[in-house]
């Protein structure tokens, strides 16, 4: 009888399977579409921020609001002040009252090895990060229905859209131009390919990072997936449907 070795593939396997990130060629295609996102936000945004003498200013709520945000909330957690903010109006719950804008936002968390004195300086360098992010994962999810190089194309169309660019002095927008694409990715891995958990991650990761685009993000996901439903992609047992509705279900509570 003939004997063969099986080695189960760790976690991290399973990670670079579902992402195919096995092979060089792959991962050179997610670095080339990362920073030629991020070499195009450079070019976009350098010339503001050299006459604007190191900042990146932008009239209205940018200036008023997303700056001094981020300024505040930076200084009160490298402080310790995780709970109660005194600045804020009369004193107000600071986690309450910046969940929509940055506290579940990675991008925001980048900020605290610097002083909140930096912070300002910081603000063009996090949305070309997140310019690039959102074009990185548009290009994950274009890459199962198209070719890589037409991928790359709707990733910096998906980076660079009206609502992205146009949105850019509420720069909390774009946690969910980042997220979304990984929400249709993870739903595609769970149907198509019956990988499970991926899902339950990305609804908790978009909820985390703002509550109220993470309703409409759902609203869409349930068209899309009537839509994939009924064009015949997708097949659906009982238990399947009730195993992606607990995944929701975990991914929101969480």
């Amino acid at each position: 009888m003939e004997l063969t070795n099986r080695v189960r593939p760790g976690r991290s396997s399973r990670f670079a399977n579902a992402f195919n990130l096995n092979t060089k060629s792959n991962a050179k295609q997610y670095v080339t579409v990362f920073f030629w996102t991020l070499a195009i936000s450079l070019v976009i945004f350098i010339p503001f921020v050299i006459m604007d003498g190191g900042y990146f200013i932008y009239l209205g709520d940018f200036n008023c609001q997303q700056i001094p945000f981020y300024i505040e909330v930076n200084e009160s957690i490298r402080n310790g002040e995780f709970f109660w903010n005194w600045n804020t109006d009369l004193g107000a719950n600071l986690i309450g009252s910046y969940a929509f804008y940055l506290i579940g936002s990675p991008f925001f968390w980048l900020t605290l090895p610097f002083p909140s004195a930096a912070v300002p300086y910081l603000m063009a360098p996090l949305l070309m990060l997140k310019f690039a992010c959102s074009s990185l994962t548009a290009y994950v999810y274009l890459r199962r229905f198209v070719r890589p190089d037409f991928a790359v194309i709707g990733g910096l169309l998906y980076a660079f859209s009206g609502f992205s660019i146009y949105n850019v002095f509420f720069n909390h927008f774009h946690e969910a131009i980042v997220y979304f694409p990984l929400m249709l990715l993870a739903l595609e891995m769970y149907m198509k390919d019956g990988k499970r958990g991926f899902f339950a991650v990305t609804g908790f990761l978009s909820a985390l990072s703002n509550y109220y685009f993470f309703i409409g993000q759902v609203f869409f996901l349930l068209i899309y997936w009537f839509v994939r439903m009924f064009s015949g992609d997708w097949d659906c047992s009982l238990s399947k449907f009730l195993w992606l509705l607990f995944e929701a279900v975990v991914g929101t509570a969480g």
